[in-house]
C-alpha cells in the first residue's frame, strides 16, 4: 500500500510536547515558534517577527511579485493594505492544493510524510523563521527533512524552470532556507503541474546556506532593525508599490541631496541614451528579417522554423474604418466609458487621486 501523509506525531501524542519526547528539540537548530493550526492573526505576528522563506527569495530579487521593499514595508508595519485579488487566488489555490500535493509526493516517492509542526525559529538567530509544508522521514527512518509543496500552472511551471534536471531556482532557496533554519541535512520540493506531478531532491549546501543567511543578516539589521529602507529595486512589482505607497500633494516639494540626485539623473540620461540606440539596432534586424520573409509568414532552414511572421497581431480599427467605412458601422457600437474631462472639470481632486504620477526630469517639460 503507497505510504500516506500522517500527522506529525509519528505514533505519538500531537503537539510540540510530543515532538520534544519523541525527538528531542523540534529540529535540530529550531524551536517551534507557534503551532500549526494557530489563529490566523497570531501567524501573522510570527511572520512579521522574522525573514521567511518567500521573503528571502524577494530579498534576493527572485520573486517577480515582491522585492526588498515590499519585505521592508510588511516587517516595519507600513504596507499598504490595498489587496491583490490575483495573488489571493493563486496562495489560495496553492494552499488548497497543498495536502494533494503531499499526497501525491508520498505514493509517488514511497516516503512517509509528515505534517509540520508549525512555525519554527532558529535558536540562536530568532529572526530566522521557516514555514515548512510537510517533513519528510529518510528512507532508514532515523533522520528527517522538509518538504515544500507547490503548485503551477503549466505556463508559470514553464517559466519557473520545473520541467529541467535541476529543481527551479526560487522554490529551491525557499527550501533552503528552512534547511539553513532546521538544520536538516536534506529536503524535497514537489510541485503540481496542473496534473503531472514533479520533484527534486535537495541535499543541504553548507556554503549555501552561509550565502542566506548572511543575506538575511544584512537585511534584517541594516533595514528592518535599523528602520532603514532598503533602495528600490528595478522590478514592475517595485514600480507598481511606490506608484501605490503615496498620496501625491499638489505641487509640494522636498529637498533630496544635489550628489545622489545629480548621479541619478545623469545615469538615467545614459540609460536612455542606450535603451534608444539599441531600440534602432533592434528594430534594424527585426525589419531585415521581415524582408527575409517576405509575403511568407514562416521562415524556415532546412525545413525547420527559424522564425516567423504570422498576421495574428493587434487589430487596426483606425485603418479598418478609413477602408471599410460601411462594413465597419455593422460593427460598430457604443461602450461605457468614464468621461474623464467632465470628471475633472467636475471633480478635480477624485480625478487627480486616480491620475498616474510621471517621473521627469526639467530637460523633459
Amino acid at each position: 500500500m503507497a505510504p500516506e501523509t500522517r500527522p506529525a506525531s509519528y505514533g505519538t501524542p500531537t503537539g510540540p510536547e510530543a515532538w520534544s519526547r519523541a525527538f528531542g528539540p523540534v529540529t535540530p537548530t529550531a524551536r517551534l515558534l507557534l503551532r500549526a493550526g494557530a489563529p490566523e492573526a497570531q501567524w501573522h505576528a510570527a511572520r512579521a517577527a522574522g525573514i521567511g522563506g518567500s521573503d528571502v527569495a524577494a530579498i534576493l530579487g527572485m520573486d517577480p511579485h515582491r522585492g526588498p521593499l515590499h519585505v521592508w514595508l510588511e516587517k516595519s508595519g507600513r504596507a499598504p493594505q490595498q489587496r491583490d485579488a490575483r495573488l489571493e487566488r493563486a496562495a489560495r489555490r496553492g494552499h488548497a492544493l497543498e495536502g494533494l500535493t503531499s499526497e501525491f509526493f508520498a505514493e509517488e516517492s514511497g516516503l512517509t510524510v509528515l505534517d509540520s509542526p508549525g512555525t519554527l525559529q532558529h535558536v540562536d538567530h530568532p529572526h530566522w523563521i521557516a514555514n515548512p509544508d510537510r517533513l519528510v522521514v529518510a528512507p532508514d527512518h532515523d533522520e528527517l527533512g522538509v518538504l515544500e509543496c507547490k503548485s503551477r500552472t503549466w505556463r508559470s511551471a514553464r517559466i519557473e524552470g520545473w520541467h529541467g534536471d535541476e529543481a527551479p531556482d526560487r522554490p529551491a532557496i525557499q527550501a533552503h532556507w528552512y534547511l539553513t533554519v532546521t538544520g536538516y541535512r536534506f529536503g524535497y520540493l514537489a510541485g503540481l503541474i496542473d496534473d503531472e506531478l514533479e520533484w527534486f531532491r535537495l541535499e543541504r549546501d553548507d556554503e549555501l546556506c552561509a550565502l542566506l543567511a548572511d543575506a538575511v543578516d544584512r537585511f534584517w539589521h541594516d533595514h528592518v532593525v535599523a528602520d532603514v529602507p532598503p533602495k528600490a529595486d528595478g522590478s514592475q512589482a517595485t514600480v507598481d508599490l511606490l506608484a501605490q505607497l503615496w498620496n501625491a500633494r499638489a505641487e509640494a516639494a522636498i529637498e533630496v541631496d544635489p550628489v545622489e540626485a545629480m548621479f541619478l539623473n545623469q545615469r538615467r540620461r545614459e540609460l536612455k541614451d542606450k535603451i534608444g540606440v539599441l531600440a534602432d539596432e533592434l528594430t534594424t534586424v527585426e525589419n531585415q528579417m521581415r524582408q527575409l520573409a517576405g509575403s511568407s509568414e514562416i521562415a524556415t532552414v532546412g525545413g525547420r522554423p527559424v522564425f516567423t511572421w504570422r498576421q495574428n497581431g493587434q487589430f487596426a480599427h483606425a485603418r479598418f474604418r478609413a477602408a471599410e467605412p460601411e462594413l465597419a458601422a455593422q460593427y460598430t457600437h457604443m461602450i461605457p466609458a468614464v468621461d474623464a474631462d467632465r470628471l475633472a472639470a467636475e471633480h478635480p481632486e477624485i480625478y487627480r487621486t486616480y491620475r498616474a504620477r510621471v517621473l521627469r526630469t526639467p530637460s523633459e517639460g
